[in-house]
């Protein structure tokens, strides 16, 4: 009778094993990535709070809380893990629409300052991103887009949002007039 089980070779064992060994650093890896992004979204979240409290002692300090502020991980240039494109931020949501955006911005040859911005709905269904850096600039900027609320000074960034009814009645009086 002939034997039809191959014993195993070595290099099955070998291939067995290395596979074995490459799952296990690739499931590794994969740990300390996601250990990275936590961390990150953890101190993206806890610098935007220690920050905005410092700077905004009297306006945002006092309505934005500690637990609402989301924080988001850094988007890195072409999967380096090393070089980010755009870094960690976190954000809170102020409620009709507008939301807190809070970074670190660095210049060449500078150390990274914090750096707020407001990113606030227009009329015509973009969004407006206002840079503010303490209580006076707030009230100065909250103050302008409360006054221009119905103006899109054209400098906005594509959004989701719908446009509001006026907007859309003045471009549907546009479309019927060029047709």
């Amino acid at each position: 009778m002939i034997d039809t089980t191959t014993p195993e070779t070595r290099l099955r064992r070998l291939l067995a094993l290395a596979a074995a060994s490459r799952e296990a650093v690739e499931l590794e890896w994969e740990r300390e990535k996601r250990e990275r992004i936590e961390a990150q979204i953890q101190v993206a979240m806890q610098l935007a709070e220690d920050q905005t409290q410092e700077a905004f002692p009297d306006t945002l300090a006092q309505v934005v809380q500690a637990d609402e502020w989301a924080g988001y991980p850094a988007l890195y240039i072409d999967g380096i893990e090393y070089e980010w494109a755009i870094g960690p931020c976190a954000v809170s949501y102020l409620d009709e629409g507008v939301w807190l955006h809070h970074a670190l911005a660095s210049q060449p040859g500078s150390m990274p300052e914090p750096c707020w911005t407001l990113l606030v709905p227009c009329v015509c269904g973009n969004y407006r991103g206002v840079t503010v850096s303490d209580d006076y600039s707030l009230a100065r900027e909250l103050q302008h887009l409360t006054d221009h609320r119905d103006v899109c000074f054209g400098d906005c960034t594509p959004g989701d949002l719908e446009p509001s009814a006026a907007r859309l009645a003045e471009l549907r009086a546009d479309e019927e007039e060029a047709a």
